[in-house]
């Protein structure tokens, strides 16, 4: 088939379209209902916390308007039992600049990195090791403790966490701060640790001695696709658990968002009926981000989907969402402000800017291979988002877009971010035309909103 000569409908320009497929969407048709789309801000709070343009970078991450528009914020968990309340000023900050520029405030996701060195068996918040035992046995009471009195104290402060994972990565050991756990207490692996089972259970029981106790997540592993999220998973009470969690550091390759589906669909198939959420990931670039967002959504149905860091320092610009420089050496600044945006930043734009809580995936198809399509109703059934991605590296593709009863929709949106060639970055294009066709560049994404 000869490459087309199309024009957009929606830009003065031509586009070379090597394939024009027809994609439908079906409203009767729903999957899961959707939470929500975030990012976590841990061990460089400070940095966005005291940034002398914070409110230019507030804006840019949680704005309405020229934002992510995202809904939930992942903490770190920095309680410890001394009299300096500092330890939440940062982190407090950054979320009361969030809520400024919102209408609801942020949704809260507090995870632990480790406990205090008092409670772990290595006295070192660092480099793994386990809980401590008091008498022979591992002290989950202790730690129960520190977490009702983590949520009591972040309460009186001003942060109310309406979610909680007692661990980050309880399968992973690292040089930083960690804190292993086996599903259970019994030998896993070889080794021998506290078991994340009996210690949810004790932080569970803990958290209903308080008024509107924290959902609990878990067990939020390294990744998916070897074994540790389902024995995990397996382990612990699913009535404690309010959903599923992991991360996506093991999976697939990071090049090639599309090789972790098995293993998405292996966590969807050891899960029937529970509500899953992916609670961190960054290693891949701006579009294979885009795709695995996608990924997830559709072949393992998360519900939330969050990015690692809001805004890190990063070298080259990668795994952060914003690059956010010294704030105390602006002389060493690369970049004007001293912040600027990432290819991740738009990957998730995409999705986050128009889809919110209480919309559901509706089924979507696409007859192109090489174009993957989703769509989201929102709560009141009057607009519908349509996330289209172009998996070719080289040839634009198009499509058709078969909306149902929303052929007739009173108005609609369009935006594109071009990964392949960065011409394009969350650029609006207009509305729909009469034709409801979408013109994809290589490696591009483009989301449309329909309103009835």
């Amino acid at each position: 088939m000869h490459p087309q000569l199309q024009r957009s409908a929606n830009i003065d320009a031509f586009v070379v379209v090597h394939k024009t497929a027809t994609a439908t969407v079906d409203v009767a048709r729903t999957h899961q209902e959707i939470a929500g789309f975030g990012a976590s801000e841990a061990f460089y709070e400070g940095f966005l916390a005291r940034h002398p343009h914070n409110k230019d970078i507030y804006d840019a991450l949680f704005g309405p308007e020229h934002g992510l528009h995202t809904d939930f914020l992942r903490l770190q968990n920095k309680f410890r039992y001394a009299t300096d309340l500092n330890f939440v000023k940062d982190s407090l900050a950054i979320m009361k600049g969030a809520n400024s520029l919102r209408t609801s405030p942020m949704t809260i996701v507090m995870s632990s990195w480790s406990p205090p060195a008092v409670l772990k068996s290595n006295g070192s918040e660092k480099n793994g090791g386990t809980l401590i035992k008091k008498n022979g046995k591992y002290d989950y009471a202790d730690f129960a403790q520190y977490w009702q009195d983590s949520v009591t104290v972040y309460r009186a402060l001003g942060i109310d966490p309406t979610y909680v994972s007692i661990q980050n990565e309880p399968d992973e050991t690292t040089d930083y701060e960690s804190c292993r756990f086996n599903p259970n207490e019994a030998i896993y692996h070889g080794e021998a640790w506290a078991g994340y089972a009996e210690a949810t259970d004790a932080v569970y029981r803990a958290f209903q001695k308080l008024s509107s106790p924290p959902l609990l997540l878990g067990p939020e592993t390294i990744g998916v696709g070897y074994g540790n999220e389902a024995a995990f998973t397996d382990a612990v009470n699913p009535k404690e658990i309010y959903a599923v969690t992991h991360h996506l550091y093991t999976g697939g390759d990071k090049e090639n968002s599309d090789s972790y589906i098995p293993a998405l669909r292996a966590v969807k198939s050891e899960t029937p009926g529970r509500l899953r959420f992916m609670t961190e990931y960054y290693t891949a670039n701006g579009f294979q981000t885009a795709v695995m967002i996608e990924d997830e959504l559709v072949e393992e149905e998360v519900s939330l989907y969050l990015y690692w860091p809001y805004a890190w320092p990063s070298a080259d610009g990668g795994g952060t969402l914003l690059n956010i420089e010294n704030p105390d050496e602006p002389a060493k600044w690369k970049t004007k402000y001293g912040w600027d945006y990432t290819d991740g930043y738009y990957a998730l734009k995409q999705f986050s800017y128009f889809i919110h809580a209480g919309y559901h995936r509706v089924e979507a198809s696409s007859s192109n291979d090489e174009v993957k399509l989703s769509a989201y109703l929102s709560p009141k059934k009057d607009k519908l988002v349509v996330v289209a991605l172009n998996l070719s590296p080289k040839e634009a593709n198009s499509v058709h877009l078969k909306l149902g009863e929303f052929d007739r929709a009173a108005s609609s949106v369009v935006y594109r971010t071009t990964f392949s060639d960065r011409t394009e970055q969350f650029a609006p294009l207009g509305p729909l035309g009469a034709d409801h066709l979408i013109n994809l560049p290589s490696h591009s994404v483009v989301t449309v909103e329909i309103t009835k």
